[in-house]
């Protein structure tokens, strides 16, 4: 079984790919993630959400700093982090870091999603 701390990394990985098919696995059937315009529920609402990103950004690179993980038990786990992200719309480039919070939890040896949020950096 891989550790939580080894799926994260897989997911960062999965993120910078822009598709849904490399980060579906990583999320629970009953997941919430919040983003800055809504919070999405359940796995459809978030495929729904995250490709409709993908398609409005092109070039994108996606990576984390500063995970802190909070807990980590056999079922479950939480971490935050920072972000950043960069890439283009509508022919403009953009950057732009912020921080999340990712809680996991373990079924079957499988570690998944269950709620993520995504926000920005203090002012």
């Amino acid at each position: 079984m891989k550790t939580v701390q080894e799926t994260l990394k897989k997911y960062e990985i999965g993120l910078g790919k822009q598709s849904w098919e490399a980060v579906k696995e990583f999320f629970h059937e009953n997941c919430a993630v919040i983003f800055a315009e809504a919070t999405y529920f359940g796995k459809n609402q978030v495929a729904g959400a995250i490709q409709k990103t993908f398609s409005l950004i092109k070039d994108e690179s996606f990576t984390l700093s500063d995970i802190n993980w909070i807990i980590i038990r056999e079922s479950f786990a939480s971490c935050t982090f920072n972000f950043e992200w960069s890439g283009t719309i509508n022919g403009k480039r953009f950057t732009n870091p912020g921080r999340g919070t990712a809680v996991w939890v373990n079924e079957n040896d499988k570690w998944q999603i269950v709620n993520e949020h995504f926000g920005p950096m203090p002012r």
